[in-house]
Protein backbone atom coordinates (compact mmCIF):
# COMPACT_ATOMS: atom_id res chain seq x y z
CA UNK A 1 0.00 0.00 0.00
CA UNK A 2 1.24 3.08 -0.82
CA UNK A 3 1.78 5.30 2.27
CA UNK A 4 -0.45 9.18 1.39
CA UNK A 5 1.72 12.05 1.43
CA UNK A 6 0.69 15.11 3.98
CA UNK A 7 -1.26 17.92 1.63
CA UNK A 8 -0.90 20.85 3.87
CA UNK A 9 2.69 20.66 4.03
CA UNK A 10 2.84 24.07 2.29
CA UNK A 11 0.26 25.47 4.43
CA UNK A 12 0.64 26.94 7.70
CA UNK A 13 -0.95 25.72 10.67
CA UNK A 14 -3.61 28.06 12.82
CA UNK A 15 -4.25 27.79 16.73
CA UNK A 16 -7.42 30.43 16.16
CA UNK A 17 -10.63 28.31 16.00
CA UNK A 18 -12.83 30.79 15.51
CA UNK A 19 -11.33 31.81 12.27
CA UNK A 20 -12.38 34.88 10.14
CA UNK A 21 -12.81 33.39 6.57
CA UNK A 22 -13.96 37.03 4.51
CA UNK A 23 -11.12 36.52 2.25
CA UNK A 24 -12.27 33.27 1.17
CA UNK A 25 -15.83 34.28 0.68
CA UNK A 26 -14.07 37.69 -0.92
CA UNK A 27 -11.92 35.79 -3.38
CA UNK A 28 -15.00 33.18 -4.00
CA UNK A 29 -17.55 36.47 -4.53
CA UNK A 30 -15.29 37.38 -7.26
CA UNK A 31 -15.18 33.68 -9.11
CA UNK A 32 -19.13 33.78 -8.55
CA UNK A 33 -18.68 36.91 -10.88
CA UNK A 34 -16.88 35.72 -13.62
CA UNK A 35 -18.96 32.60 -13.57
CA UNK A 36 -21.78 35.17 -13.83
CA UNK A 37 -20.07 36.84 -16.74
CA UNK A 38 -20.14 33.22 -18.65
CA UNK A 39 -23.50 32.76 -18.04
CA UNK A 40 -24.16 36.01 -20.09
CA UNK A 41 -21.94 34.69 -22.71
CA UNK A 42 -24.73 31.40 -22.69
CA UNK A 43 -21.77 29.41 -21.23
CA UNK A 44 -22.47 27.08 -18.16
CA UNK A 45 -21.64 29.50 -15.07
CA UNK A 46 -18.54 27.51 -13.28
CA UNK A 47 -15.86 29.97 -13.20
CA UNK A 48 -12.40 30.21 -10.94
CA UNK A 49 -9.57 32.75 -9.59
CA UNK A 50 -6.12 31.79 -8.98
CA UNK A 51 -4.48 33.83 -6.01
CA UNK A 52 -0.82 34.04 -5.22
CA UNK A 53 -0.59 33.12 -1.81
CA UNK A 54 2.39 35.45 -1.69
CA UNK A 55 1.09 38.55 -2.98
CA UNK A 56 -2.72 37.82 -2.34
CA UNK A 57 -3.25 38.84 -5.78
CA UNK A 58 -5.10 37.35 -8.51
CA UNK A 59 -2.66 35.77 -11.07
CA UNK A 60 -5.16 34.24 -13.39
CA UNK A 61 -8.78 33.30 -14.12
CA UNK A 62 -10.99 30.91 -15.72
CA UNK A 63 -14.74 30.13 -17.05
CA UNK A 64 -15.89 27.75 -18.98
CA UNK A 65 -16.21 28.10 -22.40
CA UNK A 66 -16.75 25.15 -24.16
CA UNK A 67 -20.29 26.06 -26.31
CA UNK A 68 -18.53 28.93 -27.99
CA UNK A 69 -15.46 26.86 -28.61
CA UNK A 70 -17.12 23.53 -29.33
CA UNK A 71 -14.10 22.21 -27.77
CA UNK A 72 -15.19 19.93 -24.48
CA UNK A 73 -11.75 20.71 -22.67
CA UNK A 74 -12.28 24.19 -22.48
CA UNK A 75 -13.21 23.70 -18.63
CA UNK A 76 -12.36 26.97 -16.31
CA UNK A 77 -9.44 25.44 -14.85
CA UNK A 78 -7.92 24.71 -17.88
CA UNK A 79 -8.23 28.27 -18.85
CA UNK A 80 -6.88 29.53 -16.06
CA UNK A 81 -3.90 27.21 -15.56
CA UNK A 82 -2.75 27.96 -19.61
CA UNK A 83 -2.10 31.31 -18.75
CA UNK A 84 0.59 30.47 -16.00
CA UNK A 85 2.03 27.39 -17.11
CA UNK A 86 2.82 29.44 -20.61
CA UNK A 87 4.51 31.87 -18.10
CA UNK A 88 6.27 29.21 -16.13
CA UNK A 89 4.51 30.06 -12.44
CA UNK A 90 5.73 27.82 -9.71
CA UNK A 91 1.81 26.12 -8.76
CA UNK A 92 2.66 24.79 -5.56
CA UNK A 93 2.20 28.57 -3.87
CA UNK A 94 -1.13 29.14 -5.40
CA UNK A 95 -4.94 28.81 -4.61
CA UNK A 96 -7.91 28.12 -7.05
CA UNK A 97 -10.92 28.99 -5.90
CA UNK A 98 -13.97 27.42 -7.83
CA UNK A 99 -17.43 27.99 -8.03
CA UNK A 100 -18.05 23.77 -8.68
CA UNK A 101 -15.85 21.18 -7.50
CA UNK A 102 -13.12 20.27 -9.83
CA UNK A 103 -14.50 17.51 -12.88
CA UNK A 104 -12.13 14.29 -12.61
CA UNK A 105 -10.23 15.57 -15.83
CA UNK A 106 -9.90 18.99 -14.22
CA UNK A 107 -8.88 17.23 -10.83
CA UNK A 108 -6.51 14.70 -12.55
CA UNK A 109 -5.42 17.98 -14.37
CA UNK A 110 -4.47 20.43 -11.79
CA UNK A 111 -2.75 17.14 -9.60
CA UNK A 112 0.07 16.78 -12.45
CA UNK A 113 0.56 20.65 -12.60
CA UNK A 114 1.20 20.70 -9.00
CA UNK A 115 -1.30 22.89 -7.87
CA UNK A 116 -1.05 23.67 -4.16
CA UNK A 117 -4.89 24.17 -3.02
CA UNK A 118 -8.43 24.32 -4.29
CA UNK A 119 -11.34 25.81 -2.45
CA UNK A 120 -14.29 25.13 -4.26
CA UNK A 121 -18.41 25.96 -4.00
CA UNK A 122 -20.54 23.22 -4.66
CA UNK A 123 -19.79 19.37 -5.32
CA UNK A 124 -20.36 17.85 -8.44
CA UNK A 125 -22.33 14.97 -8.07
CA UNK A 126 -22.26 13.60 -11.26
CA UNK A 127 -18.47 13.96 -11.72
CA UNK A 128 -16.57 15.41 -9.25
CA UNK A 129 -13.05 14.68 -8.63
CA UNK A 130 -12.06 16.07 -5.57
CA UNK A 131 -13.98 13.31 -3.09
CA UNK A 132 -17.90 13.48 -4.42
CA UNK A 133 -17.12 10.79 -6.90
CA UNK A 134 -13.46 10.25 -6.92
CA UNK A 135 -10.16 11.98 -4.88
CA UNK A 136 -7.63 12.18 -7.71
CA UNK A 137 -6.55 14.75 -6.14
CA UNK A 138 -5.23 12.91 -3.11
CA UNK A 139 -5.15 9.41 -4.40
CA UNK A 140 -1.56 8.40 -3.17
CA UNK A 141 -1.43 5.98 -5.88
CA UNK A 142 -1.81 8.51 -8.49
CA UNK A 143 1.24 10.26 -10.03
CA UNK A 144 2.00 13.30 -9.35
CA UNK A 145 2.13 15.17 -6.02
CA UNK A 146 -2.07 15.49 -4.82
CA UNK A 147 -3.28 19.32 -3.53
CA UNK A 148 -5.27 20.31 -0.17
CA UNK A 149 -9.17 20.61 -1.47
CA UNK A 150 -11.67 22.26 0.61
CA UNK A 151 -15.55 22.83 -0.41
CA UNK A 152 -18.59 24.35 0.96
CA UNK A 153 -17.71 28.24 0.35
CA UNK A 154 -20.57 29.92 -1.20
CA UNK A 155 -22.32 26.28 -2.22
CA UNK A 156 -25.61 27.97 -2.46
CA UNK A 157 -24.33 30.71 -4.36
CA UNK A 158 -22.34 27.92 -7.13
CA UNK A 159 -26.28 25.84 -7.21
CA UNK A 160 -28.08 28.78 -8.10
CA UNK A 161 -25.61 30.42 -10.97
CA UNK A 162 -26.17 26.79 -12.35
CA UNK A 163 -29.72 26.32 -12.08
CA UNK A 164 -30.04 29.91 -13.69
CA UNK A 165 -28.08 27.99 -16.59
CA UNK A 166 -30.22 25.16 -17.20
CA UNK A 167 -33.65 26.72 -17.29
CA UNK A 168 -32.94 28.57 -20.07
CA UNK A 169 -34.00 27.80 -23.78
CA UNK A 170 -31.51 26.80 -26.15
CA UNK A 171 -33.06 28.72 -29.32
CA UNK A 172 -30.18 27.12 -31.44
CA UNK A 173 -32.01 23.19 -31.38
CA UNK A 174 -33.37 22.10 -34.24
CA UNK A 175 -36.72 21.47 -32.13
CA UNK A 176 -35.91 24.00 -29.10
CA UNK A 177 -37.76 22.90 -25.75
CA UNK A 178 -39.39 25.17 -23.58
CA UNK A 179 -38.77 24.81 -20.59
CA UNK A 180 -41.62 24.32 -18.08
CA UNK A 181 -40.29 24.44 -14.35
CA UNK A 182 -38.67 27.74 -14.41
CA UNK A 183 -39.44 28.29 -10.62
CA UNK A 184 -35.77 28.50 -9.31
CA UNK A 185 -36.57 31.49 -6.42
CA UNK A 186 -37.95 29.05 -3.73
CA UNK A 187 -36.33 25.65 -4.37
CA UNK A 188 -34.84 23.94 -1.25
CA UNK A 189 -30.89 23.20 -1.69
CA UNK A 190 -29.43 19.79 -1.30
CA UNK A 191 -27.91 18.39 1.54
CA UNK A 192 -24.68 20.08 2.44
CA UNK A 193 -22.20 17.03 1.70
CA UNK A 194 -19.06 18.27 2.80
CA UNK A 195 -16.46 15.41 1.36
CA UNK A 196 -13.61 16.57 3.38
CA UNK A 197 -12.59 14.82 6.76
CA UNK A 198 -13.21 15.89 10.07
CA UNK A 199 -9.64 16.72 10.90
CA UNK A 200 -9.41 18.65 7.36
CA UNK A 201 -12.42 20.76 8.22
CA UNK A 202 -11.07 21.82 11.40
CA UNK A 203 -8.01 22.69 9.72
CA UNK A 204 -9.40 25.12 7.59
CA UNK A 205 -12.62 26.32 8.68
CA UNK A 206 -12.01 26.11 12.59
CA UNK A 207 -13.44 23.40 15.24
CA UNK A 208 -16.19 26.27 16.46
CA UNK A 209 -17.85 25.80 12.93
CA UNK A 210 -17.90 21.78 13.00
CA UNK A 211 -21.91 22.11 13.55
CA UNK A 212 -22.34 23.09 10.10
CA UNK A 213 -19.91 19.82 9.05
CA UNK A 214 -22.65 17.84 11.19
CA UNK A 215 -25.69 19.98 10.41
CA UNK A 216 -25.99 18.71 6.22
CA UNK A 217 -28.65 21.84 6.08
CA UNK A 218 -26.14 24.70 7.25
CA UNK A 219 -23.89 26.64 5.18
CA UNK A 220 -20.51 28.24 6.01
CA UNK A 221 -20.45 32.23 6.75
CA UNK A 222 -17.73 34.32 6.70
CA UNK A 223 -17.59 35.31 10.35
CA UNK A 224 -18.90 33.04 13.03
CA UNK A 225 -22.78 33.50 14.05
CA UNK A 226 -22.86 36.00 10.87
CA UNK A 227 -25.06 35.90 8.20
CA UNK A 228 -24.31 37.31 4.69
CA UNK A 229 -25.58 38.70 1.55
CA UNK A 230 -23.07 38.67 -1.42
CA UNK A 231 -23.94 41.90 -2.46
CA UNK A 232 -21.91 43.37 0.83
CA UNK A 233 -18.72 41.18 0.10
CA UNK A 234 -18.10 42.42 -3.30
CA UNK A 235 -18.32 46.33 -5.56
CA UNK A 236 -18.15 47.18 -8.39
CA UNK A 237 -14.47 48.60 -8.01
CA UNK A 238 -13.40 45.07 -7.06
CA UNK A 239 -15.05 43.06 -10.01
CA UNK A 240 -13.51 45.60 -12.66
CA UNK A 241 -10.13 45.10 -11.46
CA UNK A 242 -10.61 41.07 -11.72
CA UNK A 243 -7.93 40.73 -14.27
CA UNK A 244 -8.39 39.50 -18.11
CA UNK A 245 -12.02 39.59 -17.20
CA UNK A 246 -13.20 42.61 -19.07
CA UNK A 247 -10.94 42.22 -21.93
CA UNK A 248 -12.46 38.95 -22.45
CA UNK A 249 -15.82 39.15 -21.62
CA UNK A 250 -16.50 42.81 -21.93
CA UNK A 251 -17.15 45.42 -19.71
CA UNK A 252 -18.90 45.19 -16.49
CA UNK A 253 -21.11 48.13 -15.09
CA UNK A 254 -23.50 48.31 -12.22
CA UNK A 255 -26.67 47.30 -13.75
CA UNK A 256 -24.75 43.92 -14.62
CA UNK A 257 -23.52 43.80 -10.94
CA UNK A 258 -27.13 44.74 -9.44
CA UNK A 259 -28.63 41.80 -11.83
CA UNK A 260 -25.81 39.78 -10.19
CA UNK A 261 -26.82 40.67 -7.09
CA UNK A 262 -30.17 39.92 -7.41
CA UNK A 263 -29.94 36.20 -8.36
CA UNK A 264 -28.76 34.84 -4.72
CA UNK A 265 -30.59 34.37 -1.45
CA UNK A 266 -28.87 35.72 1.82
CA UNK A 267 -27.55 33.15 4.41
CA UNK A 268 -28.14 34.46 8.05
CA UNK A 269 -26.72 34.27 11.65
CA UNK A 270 -27.13 30.08 12.01
CA UNK A 271 -26.14 29.49 8.39
CA UNK A 272 -29.59 29.09 7.27
CA UNK A 273 -30.57 29.97 3.92
CA UNK A 274 -32.87 32.60 3.84
CA UNK A 275 -35.87 32.14 1.24
CA UNK A 276 -38.17 35.06 2.66
CA UNK A 277 -36.64 37.43 -0.06
CA UNK A 278 -36.96 35.94 -3.06
CA UNK A 279 -33.83 35.36 -5.92
CA UNK A 280 -34.27 37.04 -9.30
CA UNK A 281 -34.02 34.81 -12.28
CA UNK A 282 -31.52 35.11 -14.93
CA UNK A 283 -33.26 36.23 -17.98
CA UNK A 284 -31.14 35.91 -21.34
CA UNK A 285 -33.96 37.19 -23.63
CA UNK A 286 -34.13 40.23 -21.94
CA UNK A 287 -30.31 41.06 -21.82
CA UNK A 288 -30.13 40.32 -25.24
CA UNK A 289 -33.02 42.62 -26.07
CA UNK A 290 -32.17 45.35 -23.79
CA UNK A 291 -28.41 45.33 -25.64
Amino acid sequence: MVEKFNLKSNIPDTNDNNMDLSKEFRNMALAMFVGYKALSMNETPVACIVIDNRSDEIISIGYNYTNNSLNGTKHAEFIAMKRLVDQGVDLSNVTMYVTVEPCIMCGSFLRQLGLGEVIFGCGNDRFGGNGTVLSVHDDGNLPGKGYASYGGIMRTEAIQLLRNFYIQENDSAPVPQVKKNKDIDSKSFPDNNIVISKDDFVHKYGSERLFVYEDKSLELTPILNQGYLIRNIITLEDVQAIPFMEQEMGPTDQRQLDEFYDLFFSIDENGKVDFTNLASVYNSKKRHLEE
